[in-house]
């Protein structure tokens, strides 16, 4: 996907991406993002955002708000999250702090694999 794009200043409103993305917020933001890709909040980033949606995000800096990330969540050691989280796959490094509830919802046929081979090994 290459280098991603760098904003560094101070935003505020309702972001749409309507096409793939790969952006990192290294400033302040406050408002709502939606967008298909990946979102990287960086080391000095302090996001306040009522949501935050995108396919993969990677926060290393602070975030208060709700996220819906489709695909997967990695939090830095230096990341700093209050808010509600849902996302299928979450990545932790040691340090992170995670205030809020999480949901990690299943892909019913994954389950049904896992369950499918959990039985086979309990008969074998």
């Amino acid at each position: 996907m290459g280098e991603p794009i760098n904003i560094d200043v101070g935003l505020e409103g309702v972001f749409k991406f309507n096409g793939p993305v790969n952006l990192k917020i290294s400033g302040k933001f406050d408002g709502e993002l939606e967008a298909k890709g990946r979102l990287i909040i960086g080391e000095k980033a302090d996001i306040k955002a009522k949501i935050i949606k995108v396919d993969t995000l990677v926060i290393a800096g602070r975030v208060k708000g709700d996220i819906v990330c489709s695909k997967r969540l990695d939090l830095y050691s230096t990341a700093r999250v209050i808010g509600n989280v849902e996302t299928p796959l979450l990545i932790t490094q040691e340090g992170a702090m995670l205030k809020g509830s999480c949901l990690m919802p299943v892909d019913e046929e994954r389950a049904d694999r896992k369950e499918s081979h959990s039985k086979k090994k309990e008969e074998g």
